[in-house]
């Protein structure tokens, strides 16, 4: 057993799509577990998804499904017929999670419904991906991050300037909020195996992620009154010293001081406006917000003086919490990313070098994990049927009859 690697010696059965319910089986396999990626014949349609951002789908470099899919075993099984059935339940009888997002009604006709797999298998720990949850008239629903992450979890629409359209989401983020909840509910039901030898059913959903994330203002939204309701505009925030400012050369920058009170005096100095600070309309909180509109044009108007960089000085100095707002392109080429490992180059085997993006969770004594390329479809399908106890004759005959598919070029 390898001690450095937390989830050693664990088995995890992934029978997923897409990103959400792939990027926890992910998480699982950088941190020591043997994780099986079940697919169908056809293989995960997150092989090809990334057709709709513009990024390559070829088996020799595919950055969307390598994202989410690293360090992870595929084999192909057509659970659909009587003896790829009998295989996937083989792989599940060694298996110590099983994770998916298939939805529940078809996980119940195909025989995988917890309640089925817990007679069966006491001690697996199931892993759902739900999209609504399992009640109401929407739990059966096609859910993505987009739909009920996004818009009906209540992300999307609050977060757009106010009278402006509603935001572009960025692909995968609910997603990964829901994939990492389920990783933590699934480490918990391991500690509850170790225990008990009982299994466990964990289940997270896109539009429960959405809202939990939206948490403080969900609750905050009880007490306000209607012109302090989100969507706001950035011209008249709350606090005129929580919002962003666009600088002379055309960086924005973000502005959040949640303490008012005692951080006025020195951003005002550093903005070179003491005048600001005697003035009984801006000297605490409760003024400014009465009158945020009037100082957010006088910050403004100040922020528009300088570049960033000057800003970037003279806040550091006075040690307020600020950023510039960056984009994707300035993440890649920043040192801070590079130098915590949030970010590691990938190297394909047509010679190309992309980025994968680490879990934010880090381990100590376990270091950095160790980066297995994602597998092509059905790369592993002999060596794992093999370890289930199939002969190579069985193990041809059931690709001839399509129960099973060995590894094969991908068809976008």
């Amino acid at each position: 057993m390898d001690t450095k690697k937390i989830l050693d010696g664990v088995k995890v059965a992934e029978l997923s799509t897409f990103v959400a319910a792939p990027s926890c089986a992910r998480t699982l396999a950088e941190w020591g577990a043997d994780v099986i990626k079940i697919e169908s014949l056809k293989g995960d349609a997150g092989r090809v998804f990334g057709q709709n951002y513009k990024t390559p789908t070829e088996e020799e470099e595919n950055p969307l499904f390598e994202t989410n899919n690293a360090n992870k075993k595929s084999i192909c099984i057509n659970i659909k017929t009587p003896k790829g059935k009998e295989a996937l339940y083989k792989i599940l009888e060694k298996s110590d999670v099983f994770v998916t997002n298939v939805r529940s009604a078809s996980l119940k006709k195909e025989g995988l419904d917890y309640e089925t797999l817990k007679q069966k298998f006491p001690g697996l720990i199931c892993g759902h991906i739900l999209g609504y949850g399992e009640n109401g008239k929407d739990r059966g629903k096609a859910g993505f991050d987009y739909t009920a992450y996004f818009a009906r979890g209540g992300v999307m629409g609050p977060l757009m300037e106010k009278g402006s359209s509603p935001i572009n989401p960025a692909v995968g983020f609910g997603d990964n909020q829901a994939g990492l909840f389920l990783t933590a509910g699934i480490c918990a039901a391991l500690y509850k195996k170790a225990k008990t030898g009982m299994g466990e059913r964990i289940t997270v959903s896109l539009y429960h992620t959405g809202v939990y994330d939206s948490d403080l203002m969900v609750a905050a939204t009880k007490y306000l009154s209607d012109k302090d309701k989100w969507p706001m505009t950035r011209t008249a925030p709350s606090s005129p010293l929580i919002n962003s400012y666009k600088c002379k050369d055309g960086i924005w920058l973000e502005i959040c001081i949640q303490e008012y009170n005692r951080y006025l005096v020195p951003f005002c100095k550093a903005i070179g406006r003491e005048d600001l600070i005697a003035n009984e309309k801006f000297d605490n909180v409760t003024h400014a917000s009465a009158h945020a509109q009037e100082m957010t044009a006088i910050i403004q108007d100040e922020i528009a003086k300088k570049d960033f960089n000057d800003w970037n000085t003279r806040f550091r100095a006075a040690d307020l919490a600020f950023e510039k707002i960056q984009s994707w392109d300035d993440i890649l080429n920043d040192p801070q990313a590079w130098e915590n490992d949030i970010l590691r180059e990938i190297h394909y085997e047509n010679g190309h070098t992309g980025v994968l993006v680490n879990s934010p969770i880090k381990f100590q004594d376990m270091g950095l994990p160790e980066l297995k390329p994602a597998p092509r479809l059905g790369a592993d399908t002999d060596a794992v049927m093999k370890d289930l106890g199939y002969s190579e004759e069985e193990i041809t005959q059931l690709k001839l009859e399509k129960s099973i598919g060995g590894m094969q070029r991908l068809k976008v």
